[in-house]
């Protein structure tokens, strides 16, 4: 795990460096650098030392020195790999896993990344095509952002990197703004900045004479044909390819821990890392003094059962002090509330262990949303959903009470009911993010900023995944969009800013391709059966876990939003929001703004408390961030 960058034209040992000392907390271990003084070219390395630990040292070329890497993440197959490419004649002067890739891509070109099990960012320099490669990961776990200019090419781990080796004014980018009050996060590949851009999951650029020549899609997530196979052969096949998974990301040269929440999914990953384990493992829980929000109880409960060297935190958190550094953290605006406790997460855990496994993304694969029980039923009420049945809907929501309190059963119908008034893409938008709709947006950003976007951009875009999964039912369609915006977009962006914050590698098994791509292929009557959400962990689960485990509510790293912002932080809130000057003051309009910052709409809770939240780590971002760009 490292931090990666690299500049093609005006390239100095001085931008590198800058560009490097940007990135020290991403590698704390080393840093590296590699230089080519005839094509201009320059590479660097913050490394945070997992495997080979003396030896594996970034940049590493192949024999001949033409051909040279840098990488952010993990090979996890690189053994297997290794040993074949021996058997080819290749000659390994380290035993890290970043030396595989330069002598697989000696054998296969671009197309190596196809052989890699892993979480990655890379960037291959290859001397005799005389090109730059840069490959992501397929599920989007490491970040990779470049900009083009008229001196040159530039990329980097983090935008900070970027902007830390780029002496001209970064500017704002109003679309951006607009689609992360859609989605509380910016989706790849636009950033927060116009010459800024993200490489996109599982994409391929090929950078020729310091401008991008090619791109495209390496792998894609493909649901179909759908295998023939019952629930309990599903569940069997589960088990084989999340234990192979677990095994794989427990290889390591320093001690490897879990991340145990009293969830399902961390739960498992715990009980497998543990019986795979040579040594006992080590588990980390983070806690809240609020009882609701508190989930040490139930992690004790597996890491008794697994005899784990068990870790608890309890978290007090001081928000006024901790949301400047996290809004600093994540380079752009970044809205997910569950930021905080991941934050002090990696904190508490990188004093333990380097590595930790977690559960991220076991509600992507394995359905562990409510909204896909709610799509699932959309499906069924097919009858109900054209324009006639949406205005029934409606109108049946309007006559409805606003729901005084999340996750009850009143609640989640009156969500549902709202999403069956709106057509399927904004539908999907009002069940997932439930950001800013265009109504909204309208009436609270001001006329010149609205006039310069298109407010229904996020809609479009789901409408267009949608488009290409025609023949999938309903919760397929649901989780191949997520798959494609919220999880690489939102979450994954989440863990690895609060890990790498701290030098903390963070893996997550349920995402390995492998297993996504065998999960893609079961019958919706499978991956979703009966009613409950992630029937084939749940069931999996009753191997492994104890029944409380099993039957405890979601609660996803949740903290009490509605109260802070109500009590804790109504005196930031009101200072960041309805100060005159500044981001969120220039481009809202302030009748609208205050009614929504004082509760005097109709919004229910959960609704008012996003949205205000967007607000806050907006205005934060501007205060902390964008004066030093």
């Amino acid at each position: 795990m490292c931090g990666i960058a690299g500049i093609w034209g005006e390239v100095s040992q001085e931008r590198l460096q800058a560009m490097a000392d940007a990135l020290r907390h991403r590698g704390p271990d080393d840093e590296g650098f590699w230089f080519s003084v005839e094509h201009r070219i320059g590479l660097a390395n913050r490394r945070l030392a997992i495997i080979d630990l003396p030896g594996g040292r970034q940049p590493i070329a192949n024999e001949d020195g033409k051909i040279v890497t840098v990488l952010n993440g993990e090979i996890y197959n690189y053994r297997e790999l290794r040993a074949e490419l021996v058997g080819r004649g290749h000659r390994f002067r380290t035993n890290t896993d970043t030396e595989t890739i330069v002598h697989l891509y000696e054998e296969h070109g671009i197309r190596a990344v196809e052989r890699m099990r892993g979480m990655f960012a890379i960037a291959i320099w290859d001397e005799n095509e005389r090109r730059l490669v840069l490959f992501r990961d397929r599920a989007g776990k490491k970040p990779l952002y470049y900009m083009e200019t008229q001196n040159g090419f530039a990329f980097a781990s983090e935008i900070k990197a970027l902007v830390a080796a780029h002496t001209a004014p970064l500017e704002l980018d109003q679309q951006a703004l607009a689609d992360y009050l859609t989605w509380m996060a910016i989706p790849a590949s636009a950033t927060i900045y116009r010459q800024v851009r993200a490489v996109q999951p599982a994409e391929v650029v090929v950078v020729r004479d310091r401008r991008i020549a090619q791109r495209g899609a390496y792998w894609q997530l493909d649901m179909s044909p759908k295998q023939t196979l019952d629930f309990d052969e599903a569940v069997d096949r589960v088990d084989a390819e999340l234990r192979e998974a677990v095994s794989l990301r427990l290889r390591s040269d320093v001690p490897v821990g879990v991340f145990l929440s009293g969830g399902l999914d961390s739960g498992l990953v715990t009980a497998l890392a543990a019986q795979a384990s040579a040594d006992p493992l080590t588990t980390i829980t983070v806690g809240f003094e609020d009882a609701a929000h508190d989930e040490r109880p139930l992690a004790r409960r597996v890491a008794e059962q697994y005899g784990t060297r068990h870790q608890e935190v309890l978290v007090k958190p001081d928000l006024e002090d901790v949301l400047p550094k996290i809004a600093a953290a994540y380079d752009q605006p970044f809205a997910d509330s569950s930021a905080i406790p991941s934050y002090y997460a990696a904190q508490a855990a990188r004093e333990h262990v380097k590595v930790v496994l977690n559960g991220d993304g076991g509600d992507e694969v394995f359905c562990g949303y409510r909204r896909y029980l709610a799509g699932r039923l959309a499906g069924r009420l097919r009858a109900f959903d054209g324009v006639c049945g949406r205005a029934l809907w409606g109108m049946t929501r309007a006559a409805l009470p606003t729901p005084r309190r999340t996750r009850t059963p009143y609640a989640f119908a009156h969500r549902f009911i709202r999403g069956m008034g709106l057509p399927p893409a904004e539908r999907h938008l009002a069940w997932n993010v439930d950001g800013f709709t265009p109504s909204e947006l309208r009436k609270l950003l001001q006329p010149d900023v609205w006039s310069s976007i298109v407010a229904t951009a996020g809609a479009r875009h789901v409408a267009e995944l949608h488009a290409g999964l025609e023949a999938a039912g309903a919760v397929d369609r649901m989780l191949a969009v997520d798959f494609a915006t919220s999880l690489p977009n939102e979450l994954l962006v989440k863990m690895d800013i609060a890990s790498m914050a701290h030098g903390l590698e963070a893996r997550s098994p349920m995402l390995d391709h492998v297993l996504i791509d065998a999960a893609s292929h079961y019958p919706e009557s499978v991956r979703l059966a009966g009613r409950q959400t992630k029937p084939l962990l749940r069931a999996l689960g009753q191997r492994y876990l104890p029944t409380p485990i099993l039957t405890a509510p979601k609660r996803g790293f949740e903290v009490p939003l509605v109260r802070w912002l109500r009590e804790d932080l109504r005196t930031l809130r009101d200072d960041l929001l309805l100060q005159p000057t500044g981001l969120v003051a220039d481009i809202c309009q302030r009748p609208y703004l205050e009614r929504l910052v004082r509760g005097k709409t109709r919004l229910d809770p959960r609704r008012w408390s996003t949205r205000v939240w967007m607000l806050m780590m907006l205005a934060l971002w501007d205060r902390h961030v964008r004066p030093n760009s």
